[in-house]
């Protein structure tokens, strides 16, 4: 008789609790048998979030409860840590996916064992669940790990709108050591997916859907200024001393040139975009000005900063020069 490989599913829980039915349900409407389901509550919430999993789930099921609420990315490794299953997804606690999603990853990574990643395309939903836009739909089945980094961040071909639930082998995401201890759990998806494929093949497939929720609370668009740049300085850290991204780029210089300078353009150009746009909404000048000199010194970044610095100064100038003399 065949045997499925067992996939664990793993659900972080802070204190968000209004989607986590939705979560469930699409985790009970899969079409694979095997799952572990494990959900673990890092937000201190009693016997609210087993309730709400009796509720909406039908199958065997985990809880785990921190006793102290653990930083973002140590949380999701205790998940991992706690994995049986031959194969691994992280889904928050907000998004869903097509009930056809586990069928299709466990396929994919066993028709490419050198990949170490599956993805499939994404619809992109709003906090009420409209979908708002999707990715391509023409999905590479397979590609290197640099190939999909330049083609994630540099070229856009995916249009995916991040990287925060993905498939891959539990043994690889332990061997490696799962999430990087970012702050705040800030861009660690994306530092995890360049660890895990720089070295090996990234394979998808358009025929799922990871249904992404997008909205402030959720998307990292409610937290500090100062806690993006922290969570960026440590990014670009990482990337230069992660043990094997290092022992990638020994052995392959020139192409660890190219895939570090995207992720870094990605990492700064994400920092900027923020603080160009909704900080500077939020901020007050002076602040706004302040943040701005938050990086450490990256000459195209700090070329970007100076252009908008000098195209809001000679933009006052002119609203000044254009008002009447009595006013001014």
């Amino acid at each position: 008789m065949h045997v499925n490989a067992v996939v664990t599913i793993g659900i972080p829980v802070y204190k968000r609790l209004g989607l986590l039915p939705n979560v469930l349900q699409s985790v009970n409407a899969q079409d694979y048998p095997d799952i572990e389901l494990i959900v673990s509550d890092n937000g201190l919430n009693g016997s609210a979030v087993p309730e709400i999993i009796e509720r909406n789930y039908f199958r065997p099921w985990r809880f785990r409860q921190n006793e102290v609420i653990a930083e973002m990315s140590r949380h999701f490794n205790q998940i991992i840590g706690e994995a049986s299953g031959k194969y691994f997804l992280l889904l928050c606690d907000d998004d869903e996916v097509s009930p056809n999603f586990i069928s299709e990853m466990v396929a994919l990574l066993q028709r490419y064992p050198q990949a170490s990643v599956a993805l499939s395309r994404q619809e992109i939903m709003d906090e009420a669940g409209r979908t708002i836009r999707t990715s391509s739909e023409a999905l590479p089945s397979l590609v290197s790990g640099p190939q999909f980094i330049r083609a994630l961040w540099q070229t856009s071909q995916y249009k995916f709108a991040g990287l925060a639930s993905f498939f891959a082998r539990t043994e690889d995401l332990k061997t490696c050591g799962g999430y990087p201890e970012l702050w705040k759990g800030h861009s660690h998806d994306d530092a995890l997916v360049v660890k895990l494929c720089v070295d090996n093949y990234v394979a998808m497939s358009s025929r799922a859907t990871f249904r992404f929720r997008i909205y402030d609370a959720s998307h990292g668009l409610s937290i500090s200024i100062n806690d993006v740049a922290r969570a960026t300085r440590e990014l670009l850290r990482f990337v230069n001393s992660d043990p094997k991204l290092r022992l990638f780029a020994s052995a392959h210089p020139a192409e660890w040139r190219e895939v570090k300078a995207i992720v870094d353009r990605m990492n700064w150009r994400c920092y900027y975009d923020r603080w160009s746009g909704i900080y500077r909404q939020r901020l007050s000048y002076r602040a706004w000005i302040k943040a701005a000199f938050a990086l450490p010194f990256i000459p195209e970044y700090y070329a970007a900063v100076t252009r908008t610095l000098l195209s809001g100064a000679l933009n006052y100038l002119h609203h000044l020069l254009r008002r009447p003399a009595t006013a001014r």
